[in-house]
């Protein structure tokens, strides 16, 4: 679990310049590091959950539609690269984390 909390925080932090550049934002500071962390935190939490216990079949609509639900209405490329982030976070723990 500490693994795979790290892999998709390492993930969602090469991600964010992608992010930043398609909105304009300013450059990633400390506490939007900490931000990070704890979503990366909750994510692979999610997954423990679905994997050990739910299912581990469609986790990509699991975390597709988490990813929508986070980021609606999507109007902007910076929105829906948001969207693909929560996705490839999915497909990672989907990976790490054994069902």
């Amino acid at each position: 679990m500490l693994l795979a909390w790290a892999a998709v925080a390492a993930l969602l932090l090469l991600w964010d310049p992608v992010e930043r550049r398609l909105s304009g934002a300013r450059r990633l500071g400390a506490r939007d590091a900490w931000w990070l962390a704890g979503e990366a935190l909750l994510l692979a939490l999610l997954a423990a959950l679905w994997f050990g216990s739910l299912g581990a079949g469609s986790w990509w609509l699991v975390f597709l539609l988490l990813g929508g639900l986070m980021e609606w209405p999507v109007r902007s490329a910076a929105r829906a690269a948001r969207v693909v982030r929560i996705l490839a976070a999915g497909a990672l723990l989907a990976w790490l984390i054994p069902s």
